[in-house]
């Protein structure tokens, strides 16, 4: 029997192409076999709105699948942004749902202003274009890159990126964010615990400066790190391995699935080769709270 994990997914409440909903369903047709567990996390970007459809449709499936409500929040490190994952949160937490709504905002601005920037290019583009039928989904670059392939100015939606959206592109525009220590002191105050995301995906800092920012973060509550992630290489695999054993912190690992918006990553397998051991699971369910794995019986 094979317990399938994956601890990193978005849905169509931030920037993923499949409802929270359709999540769960993915989840349990990607798994297959009708015996094994399945343990899956949503992580929507600065926001909590899909986590009672995900939960409310996790339960037809009970008898195996662990859905974990969880949350990415963006923070700034010295000019870098860094993303903090929160799981097995209290969603309705009224200062976690407050400095959400805070950074929603901050989005929203900045959406605003990227629009502004593509205006100013000849670029017809309006917010209306990419305000979606939701009002609780967060508005996110991805839907400005869709609109500009809607449009015709780009042939995709990494060409959106590299020509307009990219940090260091024409459109590119920051916003205010938390910092990380905020961000883990707002999951442990909703009852949850903090890991960083994918270390190695923040190219800016280098392997010392990496290790700080965990040595930091360790200090400021910071229970897990990401270690499994869709593009680790072998050896950053073994690098954040080392940070975990050197700091006594939690395995953790996820696909950071998108669906059509990251159209090469798959539920639980990323881009073909990942596979989040199942020995990762015991600390990582007492420590939400979960004391007893699912057994698939």
């Amino acid at each position: 029997m094979k317990t399938y994990i994956d601890l990193h997914i978005h849905s169509t409440a931030s920037d993923g192409t499949f409802t929270p909903a359709e999540i769960v369903t993915s989840a349990m047709a990607a798994a297959g076999n009708k015996k094994d567990p399945v343990v899956i996390a949503l992580t929507d970007h600065d926001t909590v709105a899909g986590v009672p459809e995900f939960i409310k449709e996790a339960k037809k499936y009970k008898d195996r699948l662990t859905a974990i409500p969880g949350v990415e929040i963006s923070t700034d490190y010295h000019g870098v942004e860094i993303h903090i994952l929160g799981y097995n949160i209290d969603i309705n937490n009224a200062a976690l749902l407050e400095r959400l709504k805070v950074c929603r905002e901050s989005r929203d601005g900045r959406n605003e202003k990227i629009i502004q920037k593509l205006q100013e290019q000849g670029i017809q583009i309006t917010m209306e274009d990419i305000r979606p039928a939701d009002p609780n989904e967060t508005i996110a670059r991805p839907h400005i890159a869709k609109q500009l392939l809607k449009k015709k100015y780009v042939s995709s939606v990494k060409e959106a990126f590299d020509k307009y959206l990219a940090e260091g592109r024409s459109c590119y525009v920051e916003r205010i964010m938390p910092t990380p220590q905020e961000a883990i002191s707002l999951i442990q105050n909703s009852g949850g615990i903090a890991v960083l995301a994918h270390l190695m995906y923040y190219k800016k800092l280098n392997a010392e400066q990496k290790a700080e920012l965990t040595a930091e973060l360790k200090e400021a509550g910071l229970a897990g790190i990401e270690t499994y992630y869709n593009t680790y290489t072998p050896v950053e695999e073994e690098y954040v391995k080392s940070l975990a054993k050197q700091h006594a912190l939690l395995l953790t690992g996820g696909t950071d699935f998108h669906g059509q918006n990251k159209p090469h990553i798959s539920l639980f397998k990323g881009q073909g080769e990942m596979d989040i051991p199942e020995d990762i699971l015991p600390e990582f369910m007492e420590a939400i709270g979960k004391l007893k794995q699912p057994t698939g019986k």
